[in-house]
Protein backbone atom coordinates (compact mmCIF):
# COMPACT_ATOMS: atom_id res chain seq x y z
CA UNK A 1 0.00 0.00 0.00
CA UNK A 2 1.51 3.29 -1.07
CA UNK A 3 -0.79 5.79 0.62
CA UNK A 4 0.24 8.19 3.39
CA UNK A 5 0.53 7.22 7.03
CA UNK A 6 -1.17 9.33 9.69
CA UNK A 7 1.13 10.12 12.60
CA UNK A 8 0.43 11.98 15.80
CA UNK A 9 2.45 15.03 16.82
CA UNK A 10 4.06 13.11 19.70
CA UNK A 11 5.23 10.39 17.28
CA UNK A 12 6.69 12.56 14.55
CA UNK A 13 10.12 12.19 13.02
CA UNK A 14 12.10 15.36 12.23
CA UNK A 15 10.20 17.32 9.61
CA UNK A 16 11.65 17.85 6.17
CA UNK A 17 12.80 21.36 5.37
CA UNK A 18 10.68 23.66 3.24
CA UNK A 19 7.00 24.62 3.04
CA UNK A 20 4.43 21.95 3.90
CA UNK A 21 0.74 21.84 3.01
CA UNK A 22 -1.72 22.07 5.91
CA UNK A 23 -5.49 21.43 5.86
CA UNK A 24 -8.39 21.56 8.32
CA UNK A 25 -11.07 18.92 7.69
CA UNK A 26 -14.57 19.03 9.19
CA UNK A 27 -17.01 16.11 9.27
CA UNK A 28 -20.60 17.15 10.15
CA UNK A 29 -22.25 13.89 11.19
CA UNK A 30 -25.64 13.01 12.65
CA UNK A 31 -24.31 12.48 16.17
CA UNK A 32 -21.14 14.55 16.31
CA UNK A 33 -19.03 17.06 14.43
CA UNK A 34 -15.31 16.29 14.00
CA UNK A 35 -12.20 18.29 13.18
CA UNK A 36 -8.77 17.21 11.99
CA UNK A 37 -5.92 19.59 11.24
CA UNK A 38 -3.19 17.78 9.32
CA UNK A 39 0.12 18.75 7.75
CA UNK A 40 2.22 16.91 5.18
CA UNK A 41 5.53 16.12 6.87
CA UNK A 42 7.51 16.24 3.63
CA UNK A 43 8.45 12.56 3.94
CA UNK A 44 5.29 10.83 2.74
CA UNK A 45 3.43 11.07 6.03
CA UNK A 46 0.60 13.16 7.44
CA UNK A 47 1.20 14.86 10.77
CA UNK A 48 -1.84 15.30 13.01
CA UNK A 49 -1.78 18.77 14.55
CA UNK A 50 -5.28 18.93 16.03
CA UNK A 51 -8.16 16.51 16.61
CA UNK A 52 -11.44 17.53 18.25
CA UNK A 53 -15.06 16.47 18.49
CA UNK A 54 -18.31 18.15 19.52
CA UNK A 55 -21.34 16.00 20.37
CA UNK A 56 -24.07 17.92 18.56
CA UNK A 57 -26.82 15.33 18.04
CA UNK A 58 -28.09 17.17 15.00
CA UNK A 59 -30.05 14.10 13.93
CA UNK A 60 -31.59 13.32 17.32
CA UNK A 61 -34.95 14.68 16.14
CA UNK A 62 -34.44 15.60 12.49
CA UNK A 63 -34.03 12.00 11.29
CA UNK A 64 -37.50 11.33 12.68
CA UNK A 65 -39.25 14.62 11.93
CA UNK A 66 -37.42 15.66 8.76
CA UNK A 67 -36.31 19.05 10.06
CA UNK A 68 -33.43 20.27 12.23
CA UNK A 69 -35.04 21.89 15.31
CA UNK A 70 -34.11 25.43 16.26
CA UNK A 71 -32.12 24.43 19.36
CA UNK A 72 -30.16 21.76 17.46
CA UNK A 73 -29.56 24.25 14.63
CA UNK A 74 -28.06 26.74 17.08
CA UNK A 75 -26.06 24.02 18.87
CA UNK A 76 -24.55 22.92 15.56
CA UNK A 77 -23.44 26.44 14.68
CA UNK A 78 -21.91 26.97 18.12
CA UNK A 79 -20.03 23.66 17.87
CA UNK A 80 -18.57 24.68 14.52
CA UNK A 81 -17.49 28.05 15.92
CA UNK A 82 -15.55 26.18 18.64
CA UNK A 83 -13.96 23.82 16.14
CA UNK A 84 -13.13 26.67 13.76
CA UNK A 85 -11.42 28.54 16.61
CA UNK A 86 -9.22 25.50 17.30
CA UNK A 87 -8.40 25.04 13.63
CA UNK A 88 -7.50 28.69 13.10
CA UNK A 89 -4.77 28.46 15.73
CA UNK A 90 -2.85 26.27 13.25
CA UNK A 91 -3.35 28.62 10.29
CA UNK A 92 -4.36 25.97 7.72
CA UNK A 93 -3.87 26.98 4.11
CA UNK A 94 -7.07 25.18 3.09
CA UNK A 95 -10.31 23.95 4.64
CA UNK A 96 -12.62 21.12 3.61
CA UNK A 97 -15.97 20.43 5.25
CA UNK A 98 -18.62 17.82 4.49
CA UNK A 99 -22.05 16.87 5.80
CA UNK A 100 -23.76 13.48 5.81
CA UNK A 101 -27.25 11.98 6.16
CA UNK A 102 -28.89 14.33 8.68
CA UNK A 103 -28.13 17.50 6.72
CA UNK A 104 -28.60 15.69 3.41
CA UNK A 105 -32.15 14.63 4.33
CA UNK A 106 -33.44 17.49 6.49
CA UNK A 107 -35.86 19.89 4.80
CA UNK A 108 -33.85 22.77 6.26
CA UNK A 109 -30.46 21.15 5.61
CA UNK A 110 -29.63 23.66 2.87
CA UNK A 111 -30.56 26.45 5.27
CA UNK A 112 -28.11 25.05 7.83
CA UNK A 113 -25.35 24.85 5.22
CA UNK A 114 -26.02 28.49 4.28
CA UNK A 115 -25.91 29.55 7.94
CA UNK A 116 -22.57 27.76 8.40
CA UNK A 117 -21.15 29.66 5.43
CA UNK A 118 -22.53 32.98 6.64
CA UNK A 119 -21.82 32.73 10.37
CA UNK A 120 -18.81 30.41 10.62
CA UNK A 121 -17.14 30.97 7.26
CA UNK A 122 -17.10 27.30 6.24
CA UNK A 123 -18.24 26.08 2.82
CA UNK A 124 -19.85 22.67 3.43
CA UNK A 125 -20.26 20.00 0.75
CA UNK A 126 -23.26 17.74 1.32
CA UNK A 127 -21.99 14.30 0.33
CA UNK A 128 -23.98 11.81 -1.66
CA UNK A 129 -23.92 8.29 -0.11
CA UNK A 130 -21.46 6.84 -2.65
CA UNK A 131 -18.89 9.59 -2.22
CA UNK A 132 -19.28 9.32 1.56
CA UNK A 133 -18.62 5.57 1.46
CA UNK A 134 -15.60 6.02 -0.82
CA UNK A 135 -14.05 8.64 1.46
CA UNK A 136 -14.58 6.33 4.45
CA UNK A 137 -12.72 3.60 2.54
CA UNK A 138 -9.81 5.95 1.77
CA UNK A 139 -9.54 6.95 5.42
CA UNK A 140 -9.73 3.41 6.79
CA UNK A 141 -7.40 2.04 4.12
CA UNK A 142 -4.51 4.08 5.47
CA UNK A 143 -5.00 2.62 8.95
CA UNK A 144 -5.56 -1.06 8.08
CA UNK A 145 -2.97 -3.66 7.14
CA UNK A 146 -4.64 -4.88 3.96
CA UNK A 147 -1.66 -6.18 1.96
CA UNK A 148 -3.36 -8.85 -0.19
CA UNK A 149 -6.50 -9.04 1.97
CA UNK A 150 -9.97 -7.60 1.51
CA UNK A 151 -11.94 -5.95 4.30
CA UNK A 152 -15.68 -5.75 4.87
CA UNK A 153 -16.15 -2.35 6.50
CA UNK A 154 -19.30 -1.07 8.20
CA UNK A 155 -19.55 2.56 9.23
CA UNK A 156 -22.52 2.80 11.62
CA UNK A 157 -23.57 6.42 12.01
CA UNK A 158 -26.60 8.08 13.49
CA UNK A 159 -28.61 8.11 10.29
CA UNK A 160 -27.11 5.45 8.03
CA UNK A 161 -24.90 2.39 7.68
CA UNK A 162 -22.25 2.48 4.99
CA UNK A 163 -21.19 -1.02 3.95
CA UNK A 164 -18.23 -1.60 1.66
CA UNK A 165 -15.60 -4.07 0.58
CA UNK A 166 -12.13 -2.88 -0.32
CA UNK A 167 -8.58 -4.07 -0.81
CA UNK A 168 -5.28 -2.21 -0.72
CA UNK A 169 -5.92 -0.69 -4.16
CA UNK A 170 -9.62 0.12 -4.50
CA UNK A 171 -13.12 0.08 -3.10
CA UNK A 172 -14.78 -2.94 -4.72
CA UNK A 173 -18.33 -2.55 -3.42
CA UNK A 174 -20.19 0.13 -1.50
CA UNK A 175 -23.72 0.91 -0.45
CA UNK A 176 -25.54 3.07 2.08
CA UNK A 177 -28.58 2.01 4.08
CA UNK A 178 -30.93 4.28 6.08
CA UNK A 179 -30.47 2.53 9.42
CA UNK A 180 -28.23 4.27 11.94
CA UNK A 181 -28.34 4.18 15.72
CA UNK A 182 -30.57 7.26 16.00
CA UNK A 183 -33.03 5.88 13.43
CA UNK A 184 -33.21 2.51 15.20
CA UNK A 185 -33.72 4.26 18.54
CA UNK A 186 -36.67 6.15 17.07
CA UNK A 187 -38.20 3.19 15.24
CA UNK A 188 -38.08 0.74 18.16
CA UNK A 189 -38.65 1.08 21.88
CA UNK A 190 -35.31 1.72 23.61
CA UNK A 191 -36.57 3.43 26.76
CA UNK A 192 -35.61 1.86 30.08
CA UNK A 193 -34.89 -1.82 30.52
CA UNK A 194 -35.62 -3.96 27.48
CA UNK A 195 -36.97 -7.49 27.20
CA UNK A 196 -35.55 -10.13 24.89
CA UNK A 197 -38.67 -9.80 22.71
CA UNK A 198 -38.09 -6.05 22.31
CA UNK A 199 -34.45 -6.62 21.38
CA UNK A 200 -35.53 -9.24 18.84
CA UNK A 201 -37.95 -6.77 17.24
CA UNK A 202 -35.13 -4.28 16.74
CA UNK A 203 -32.78 -6.97 15.46
CA UNK A 204 -35.37 -8.15 12.93
CA UNK A 205 -35.69 -4.63 11.56
CA UNK A 206 -31.92 -4.30 11.15
CA UNK A 207 -31.54 -7.78 9.67
CA UNK A 208 -34.21 -7.19 7.02
CA UNK A 209 -32.46 -4.04 5.83
CA UNK A 210 -28.81 -5.11 5.86
CA UNK A 211 -28.98 -8.78 4.84
CA UNK A 212 -29.24 -8.16 1.06
CA UNK A 213 -26.15 -5.92 1.15
CA UNK A 214 -24.15 -8.45 3.16
CA UNK A 215 -25.03 -11.18 0.67
CA UNK A 216 -23.60 -9.01 -2.11
CA UNK A 217 -20.49 -8.35 -0.03
CA UNK A 218 -20.01 -12.09 0.47
CA UNK A 219 -20.12 -12.58 -3.31
CA UNK A 220 -17.25 -10.09 -3.64
CA UNK A 221 -15.48 -11.85 -0.78
CA UNK A 222 -13.60 -10.50 2.24
CA UNK A 223 -11.05 -11.72 4.76
CA UNK A 224 -11.96 -9.76 7.90
CA UNK A 225 -14.49 -7.29 9.27
CA UNK A 226 -13.95 -3.74 10.51
CA UNK A 227 -16.32 -1.26 12.17
CA UNK A 228 -15.80 2.49 12.15
CA UNK A 229 -17.70 5.39 13.82
CA UNK A 230 -17.89 6.90 17.29
CA UNK A 231 -20.57 4.45 18.38
CA UNK A 232 -18.44 1.43 17.48
CA UNK A 233 -15.40 2.89 19.23
CA UNK A 234 -17.43 3.75 22.35
CA UNK A 235 -18.85 0.21 22.53
CA UNK A 236 -15.43 -1.38 22.04
CA UNK A 237 -13.95 0.75 24.81
CA UNK A 238 -16.87 -0.16 27.05
CA UNK A 239 -16.60 -3.88 26.30
CA UNK A 240 -12.84 -3.94 26.94
CA UNK A 241 -12.97 -1.73 30.02
CA UNK A 242 -13.65 -2.43 33.68
CA UNK A 243 -16.56 -1.52 35.93
CA UNK A 244 -14.91 1.81 36.71
CA UNK A 245 -13.54 3.00 33.37
CA UNK A 246 -13.55 2.39 29.65
CA UNK A 247 -10.52 1.05 27.81
CA UNK A 248 -8.23 3.44 25.90
CA UNK A 249 -7.81 3.06 22.16
CA UNK A 250 -5.03 0.50 21.69
CA UNK A 251 -1.93 0.85 19.59
CA UNK A 252 1.83 0.92 19.60
CA UNK A 253 3.97 4.03 19.21
CA UNK A 254 4.20 4.95 15.56
CA UNK A 255 0.85 3.44 14.58
CA UNK A 256 -0.76 6.90 14.57
CA UNK A 257 -4.38 6.82 13.48
CA UNK A 258 -4.05 3.13 12.74
CA UNK A 259 -4.72 2.44 16.41
CA UNK A 260 -7.74 0.29 17.07
CA UNK A 261 -9.57 -2.07 19.41
CA UNK A 262 -10.98 -5.53 18.72
CA UNK A 263 -14.63 -6.35 19.36
CA UNK A 264 -15.83 -9.95 19.42
CA UNK A 265 -19.33 -11.30 18.94
CA UNK A 266 -19.20 -12.58 22.52
CA UNK A 267 -18.27 -9.05 23.68
CA UNK A 268 -21.31 -7.65 21.89
CA UNK A 269 -23.69 -10.26 23.28
CA UNK A 270 -22.55 -9.66 26.85
CA UNK A 271 -22.61 -5.90 26.40
CA UNK A 272 -26.08 -6.03 24.87
CA UNK A 273 -27.43 -7.96 27.84
CA UNK A 274 -25.73 -5.60 30.28
CA UNK A 275 -27.22 -2.53 28.59
CA UNK A 276 -30.67 -4.11 28.16
CA UNK A 277 -30.81 -4.83 31.90
CA UNK A 278 -29.80 -1.26 32.80
CA UNK A 279 -32.10 1.71 33.27
CA UNK A 280 -31.71 4.86 31.20
CA UNK A 281 -30.20 6.56 34.25
CA UNK A 282 -27.64 3.77 34.67
CA UNK A 283 -26.62 3.96 31.01
CA UNK A 284 -26.20 7.73 31.30
CA UNK A 285 -23.57 7.50 34.05
CA UNK A 286 -21.27 4.86 32.54
CA UNK A 287 -17.76 6.08 33.45
CA UNK A 288 -15.69 7.45 30.61
CA UNK A 289 -18.48 7.81 28.06
CA UNK A 290 -20.51 10.87 27.15
CA UNK A 291 -24.02 10.89 28.60
CA UNK A 292 -25.11 12.11 25.17
CA UNK A 293 -24.42 8.61 23.81
CA UNK A 294 -26.49 6.87 26.50
CA UNK A 295 -29.61 6.46 24.38
CA UNK A 296 -27.71 5.07 21.38
CA UNK A 297 -25.41 2.55 23.08
CA UNK A 298 -27.98 -0.25 23.11
CA UNK A 299 -29.26 0.39 19.57
CA UNK A 300 -25.63 0.47 18.47
CA UNK A 301 -24.95 -2.88 20.13
CA UNK A 302 -27.92 -4.46 18.38
CA UNK A 303 -26.77 -3.11 15.00
CA UNK A 304 -23.14 -4.23 15.39
CA UNK A 305 -24.07 -7.67 16.73
CA UNK A 306 -26.52 -8.26 13.88
CA UNK A 307 -23.98 -7.17 11.26
CA UNK A 308 -21.30 -9.44 12.71
CA UNK A 309 -23.65 -12.43 12.94
CA UNK A 310 -24.69 -12.00 9.32
CA UNK A 311 -21.08 -11.86 8.11
CA UNK A 312 -20.33 -15.14 9.89
CA UNK A 313 -17.19 -13.74 11.54
CA UNK A 314 -16.51 -14.08 15.29
CA UNK A 315 -15.09 -10.59 15.72
CA UNK A 316 -14.15 -7.30 14.14
CA UNK A 317 -11.57 -4.55 14.37
CA UNK A 318 -12.83 -1.12 15.38
CA UNK A 319 -10.85 1.41 13.36
CA UNK A 320 -10.33 5.00 14.45
CA UNK A 321 -9.82 6.25 10.92
CA UNK A 322 -12.78 6.87 8.58
CA UNK A 323 -14.52 9.80 6.86
CA UNK A 324 -12.54 12.72 8.27
CA UNK A 325 -9.25 10.96 7.50
CA UNK A 326 -10.55 10.17 4.02
CA UNK A 327 -11.18 13.88 3.50
CA UNK A 328 -7.54 14.57 4.28
CA UNK A 329 -6.30 11.81 1.96
CA UNK A 330 -8.54 13.16 -0.80
CA UNK A 331 -7.19 16.67 -0.26
CA UNK A 332 -3.56 15.64 -0.55
CA UNK A 333 -4.26 13.23 -3.42
CA UNK A 334 -5.10 16.21 -5.61
CA UNK A 335 -2.16 18.37 -4.58
CA UNK A 336 1.55 18.06 -5.22
CA UNK A 337 2.43 16.78 -1.76
CA UNK A 338 3.99 13.47 -2.78
CA UNK A 339 1.15 11.56 -1.14
CA UNK A 340 -1.50 9.04 -2.15
CA UNK A 341 -0.30 8.88 -5.73
CA UNK A 342 -2.29 5.69 -6.36
CA UNK A 343 -5.67 7.33 -5.75
CA UNK A 344 -7.87 8.26 -8.75
CA UNK A 345 -8.29 11.84 -9.82
CA UNK A 346 -12.05 11.78 -9.30
CA UNK A 347 -14.37 9.81 -7.06
CA UNK A 348 -16.73 7.52 -8.93
CA UNK A 349 -19.25 5.06 -7.48
CA UNK A 350 -17.73 1.66 -6.64
CA UNK A 351 -19.25 -1.42 -8.17
CA UNK A 352 -22.52 -2.29 -6.40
Amino acid sequence: MSGPRFIRKSEQAPLAAGPRSRVAAYDLGSNSFHLLVVEADGQGGLLLLEQAQEMVRLGAESLRDGIIPEDSFARGLEALRKLRSLADQHKPESTVAVATSTIREARNGAEFVSAVKREVGLAVEVLDPFKEATLIYWGAREALDLDKRKVALFDVGGGSIKALVGDAKECLFATSMPMGVLRLRDECRFAGKMSRAEILTAETRVRALVQPAIRQMQKVGFDFVTFTSGTALALARLAKGSAGKVAPVAGKAGEGLGRHLALSLDDLKMLEQRLADASEEERAVIPGLSALRADTLLPGTVVLRTLLELTGYPGALVCESALKEGLVVNYFAHRDAGLAADLPEEISPPRA
